[in-house]
Protein backbone atom coordinates (compact mmCIF):
# COMPACT_ATOMS: atom_id res chain seq x y z
CA UNK A 1 0.00 0.00 0.00
CA UNK A 2 2.88 2.67 0.99
CA UNK A 3 4.34 2.09 -2.87
CA UNK A 4 0.89 3.11 -4.16
CA UNK A 5 0.62 5.99 -1.73
CA UNK A 6 4.28 7.60 -2.74
CA UNK A 7 3.80 7.93 -6.53
CA UNK A 8 0.22 9.59 -6.04
CA UNK A 9 1.38 11.15 -3.08
CA UNK A 10 3.77 12.99 -5.43
CA UNK A 11 1.88 13.25 -8.45
CA UNK A 12 -0.91 15.15 -6.14
CA UNK A 13 1.11 17.49 -4.14
CA UNK A 14 2.76 18.35 -7.49
CA UNK A 15 -0.41 19.24 -9.29
CA UNK A 16 -2.42 20.89 -7.17
CA UNK A 17 -3.26 23.71 -10.10
CA UNK A 18 -6.02 21.15 -11.55
CA UNK A 19 -8.09 21.36 -8.04
CA UNK A 20 -8.36 25.04 -8.70
CA UNK A 21 -9.02 25.27 -12.21
CA UNK A 22 -11.87 23.02 -11.92
CA UNK A 23 -13.22 24.44 -8.23
CA UNK A 24 -13.09 28.16 -8.69
CA UNK A 25 -15.98 29.00 -10.88
CA UNK A 26 -17.88 27.62 -8.28
CA UNK A 27 -19.99 30.01 -6.22
CA UNK A 28 -20.71 29.52 -2.48
CA UNK A 29 -23.64 28.09 -2.92
CA UNK A 30 -22.74 24.87 -4.26
CA UNK A 31 -21.56 22.01 -1.40
CA UNK A 32 -18.52 20.19 -2.80
CA UNK A 33 -18.82 16.37 -1.44
CA UNK A 34 -14.60 14.95 -1.43
CA UNK A 35 -14.76 11.14 -0.88
CA UNK A 36 -11.18 9.80 0.41
CA UNK A 37 -9.99 6.14 0.87
CA UNK A 38 -10.32 5.06 3.95
CA UNK A 39 -6.19 4.14 4.79
CA UNK A 40 -5.91 6.00 8.15
CA UNK A 41 -1.91 6.73 6.98
CA UNK A 42 -3.48 9.50 4.45
CA UNK A 43 -4.50 11.09 7.62
CA UNK A 44 -2.64 10.50 10.40
CA UNK A 45 1.27 10.54 9.20
CA UNK A 46 1.54 10.60 5.19
CA UNK A 47 0.97 14.39 4.36
CA UNK A 48 -1.04 13.72 1.55
CA UNK A 49 -4.82 15.14 2.87
CA UNK A 50 -3.41 17.68 5.08
CA UNK A 51 -1.32 19.60 2.74
CA UNK A 52 -4.65 19.38 0.23
CA UNK A 53 -6.74 20.90 2.98
CA UNK A 54 -4.40 23.70 2.96
CA UNK A 55 -4.55 24.18 -0.15
CA UNK A 56 -8.48 24.30 -0.72
CA UNK A 57 -8.90 26.48 2.83
CA UNK A 58 -5.80 28.49 2.89
CA UNK A 59 -3.56 28.98 -0.47
CA UNK A 60 -4.73 30.68 -3.73
CA UNK A 61 -8.15 32.22 -4.15
CA UNK A 62 -10.41 29.52 -3.44
CA UNK A 63 -11.00 30.00 0.43
CA UNK A 64 -12.79 27.39 0.70
CA UNK A 65 -15.13 26.56 3.85
CA UNK A 66 -14.16 22.83 4.59
CA UNK A 67 -15.68 19.74 7.09
CA UNK A 68 -13.68 16.95 7.59
CA UNK A 69 -17.15 13.78 8.10
CA UNK A 70 -14.90 10.98 9.45
CA UNK A 71 -17.11 7.66 8.98
CA UNK A 72 -16.69 4.62 11.61
CA UNK A 73 -18.85 1.48 10.75
CA UNK A 74 -21.00 1.10 13.55
CA UNK A 75 -19.97 -2.86 14.21
CA UNK A 76 -17.13 -1.52 15.61
CA UNK A 77 -19.02 -1.26 19.24
CA UNK A 78 -18.95 -5.16 19.18
CA UNK A 79 -15.16 -5.12 20.41
CA UNK A 80 -14.81 -2.38 22.37
CA UNK A 81 -10.73 -2.35 21.45
CA UNK A 82 -10.92 -1.82 18.56
CA UNK A 83 -13.43 1.00 18.81
CA UNK A 84 -11.31 2.63 20.73
CA UNK A 85 -8.10 2.55 18.56
CA UNK A 86 -10.57 3.89 15.73
CA UNK A 87 -11.79 6.58 18.08
CA UNK A 88 -7.76 7.45 18.45
CA UNK A 89 -7.31 7.49 14.67
CA UNK A 90 -10.14 9.84 14.45
CA UNK A 91 -8.43 12.03 17.35
CA UNK A 92 -5.59 11.58 15.17
CA UNK A 93 -7.17 12.79 12.16
CA UNK A 94 -8.96 15.91 13.87
CA UNK A 95 -5.68 16.98 14.98
CA UNK A 96 -3.73 16.52 11.69
CA UNK A 97 -6.25 18.69 9.64
CA UNK A 98 -6.99 21.16 11.48
CA UNK A 99 -10.74 21.59 10.12
CA UNK A 100 -14.29 21.92 11.85
CA UNK A 101 -14.57 17.99 12.06
CA UNK A 102 -17.66 15.38 12.68
CA UNK A 103 -17.09 11.96 13.45
CA UNK A 104 -19.81 9.46 12.26
CA UNK A 105 -21.02 6.23 13.45
CA UNK A 106 -22.53 4.94 10.00
CA UNK A 107 -24.02 1.78 9.09
CA UNK A 108 -26.61 2.02 12.33
CA UNK A 109 -28.89 -0.33 10.58
CA UNK A 110 -26.36 -3.16 11.22
CA UNK A 111 -26.64 -2.87 15.13
CA UNK A 112 -30.37 -2.38 15.79
CA UNK A 113 -31.48 -5.22 18.13
CA UNK A 114 -28.02 -6.12 19.22
CA UNK A 115 -26.76 -3.26 20.85
CA UNK A 116 -29.30 -2.21 23.26
CA UNK A 117 -29.73 2.24 23.41
CA UNK A 118 -28.64 2.88 26.23
CA UNK A 119 -25.65 1.18 25.82
CA UNK A 120 -24.98 2.67 22.39
CA UNK A 121 -24.97 6.10 24.19
CA UNK A 122 -22.24 5.32 26.35
CA UNK A 123 -19.85 5.10 22.67
CA UNK A 124 -21.69 8.30 20.89
CA UNK A 125 -19.12 10.58 23.64
CA UNK A 126 -16.30 7.95 24.68
CA UNK A 127 -16.87 6.45 27.91
CA UNK A 128 -13.51 4.97 29.19
CA UNK A 129 -15.32 2.76 31.67
CA UNK A 130 -17.01 0.57 28.71
CA UNK A 131 -13.26 -1.07 29.04
CA UNK A 132 -13.84 -1.91 32.93
CA UNK A 133 -17.15 -4.52 31.68
CA UNK A 134 -14.50 -6.75 29.81
CA UNK A 135 -12.27 -6.96 32.39
CA UNK A 136 -13.88 -10.01 34.26
CA UNK A 137 -13.18 -11.71 31.54
CA UNK A 138 -8.80 -11.17 31.29
CA UNK A 139 -7.76 -14.53 32.35
CA UNK A 140 -10.95 -16.22 32.84
CA UNK A 141 -14.16 -17.31 30.61
CA UNK A 142 -16.77 -19.28 30.85
CA UNK A 143 -15.11 -20.38 34.00
CA UNK A 144 -12.11 -21.67 32.67
CA UNK A 145 -8.51 -20.42 33.08
CA UNK A 146 -7.31 -19.43 29.61
CA UNK A 147 -3.90 -20.74 28.07
CA UNK A 148 -1.06 -17.72 28.74
CA UNK A 149 0.13 -18.97 24.76
CA UNK A 150 -3.23 -18.83 23.38
CA UNK A 151 -3.70 -15.93 21.18
CA UNK A 152 -7.54 -14.89 22.39
CA UNK A 153 -5.69 -15.22 25.87
CA UNK A 154 -3.16 -12.76 25.03
CA UNK A 155 -5.65 -10.35 23.53
CA UNK A 156 -7.95 -10.24 26.71
CA UNK A 157 -5.10 -10.67 29.39
CA UNK A 158 -4.02 -7.51 32.25
CA UNK A 159 -1.37 -5.80 29.71
CA UNK A 160 -3.69 -5.96 26.57
CA UNK A 161 -6.02 -4.35 29.03
CA UNK A 162 -3.76 -1.70 30.34
CA UNK A 163 -2.72 -1.08 26.67
CA UNK A 164 -6.36 -0.17 25.92
CA UNK A 165 -7.23 1.83 29.01
CA UNK A 166 -4.25 4.11 28.26
CA UNK A 167 -5.44 4.71 24.56
CA UNK A 168 -9.22 5.16 26.47
CA UNK A 169 -7.79 7.54 29.04
CA UNK A 170 -5.85 9.58 26.32
CA UNK A 171 -9.01 9.91 24.63
CA UNK A 172 -11.11 11.36 27.64
CA UNK A 173 -8.20 13.35 28.18
CA UNK A 174 -8.11 15.31 25.01
CA UNK A 175 -11.99 14.94 25.19
CA UNK A 176 -12.27 16.03 21.29
CA UNK A 177 -13.93 12.94 19.97
CA UNK A 178 -18.36 12.59 20.25
CA UNK A 179 -20.07 10.46 17.30
CA UNK A 180 -23.17 11.34 15.33
CA UNK A 181 -25.33 8.20 14.55
CA UNK A 182 -26.21 7.47 10.86
CA UNK A 183 -28.72 5.33 9.39
CA UNK A 184 -29.00 6.02 5.43
CA UNK A 185 -32.32 4.43 5.76
CA UNK A 186 -33.58 6.72 7.91
CA UNK A 187 -34.16 10.39 6.63
CA UNK A 188 -34.32 12.30 10.06
CA UNK A 189 -30.90 10.85 10.78
CA UNK A 190 -29.54 12.12 7.43
CA UNK A 191 -30.93 15.12 7.92
CA UNK A 192 -29.53 15.45 11.44
CA UNK A 193 -25.83 14.88 10.10
CA UNK A 194 -26.18 17.10 7.23
CA UNK A 195 -27.36 20.02 9.73
CA UNK A 196 -24.41 19.38 12.04
CA UNK A 197 -21.99 19.82 8.60
CA UNK A 198 -24.03 23.26 7.55
CA UNK A 199 -23.17 24.37 10.95
CA UNK A 200 -19.86 23.10 11.38
CA UNK A 201 -18.93 25.08 7.57
CA UNK A 202 -21.35 27.93 8.06
CA UNK A 203 -22.96 27.01 5.19
CA UNK A 204 -26.56 29.10 5.75
CA UNK A 205 -24.10 32.52 7.43
CA UNK A 206 -22.14 32.53 3.62
CA UNK A 207 -25.43 32.77 1.71
CA UNK A 208 -26.79 36.16 0.10
CA UNK A 209 -29.41 37.47 2.17
CA UNK A 210 -32.69 37.88 0.75
CA UNK A 211 -35.86 40.34 1.54
CA UNK A 212 -39.21 38.87 1.97
CA UNK A 213 -40.35 40.32 -0.99
CA UNK A 214 -37.64 39.55 -3.17
CA UNK A 215 -39.07 36.67 -5.03
CA UNK A 216 -42.53 38.70 -5.65
CA UNK A 217 -40.35 41.85 -7.11
CA UNK A 218 -37.92 39.33 -8.66
CA UNK A 219 -41.51 37.74 -10.57
CA UNK A 220 -43.25 41.25 -11.78
CA UNK A 221 -40.06 42.11 -13.43
CA UNK A 222 -40.18 39.48 -15.69
CA UNK A 223 -43.61 39.21 -16.21
CA UNK A 224 -43.09 43.11 -17.45
CA UNK A 225 -40.44 41.97 -19.60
Amino acid sequence: MTQLITPVKRFLLENLDFLTRDLEPLSEEYLIIIDLPGQIELYTHVPVVPTLVKHLTRFGSLNISLCAAYLLESTFVIDRAKFFACTLSAMSAMIMLEIPHVNILSKMDLVKGSVPKRQLKRFLDPDTSLLDDDSNRNEQRDGRFMDPSDKESVMGGGSFHKLNKAVAQLIDDFSMVSFLQLDVQDEDSVGGVLSYIDDAIQFHEAQEPREPNDEVEYGNDAMMG
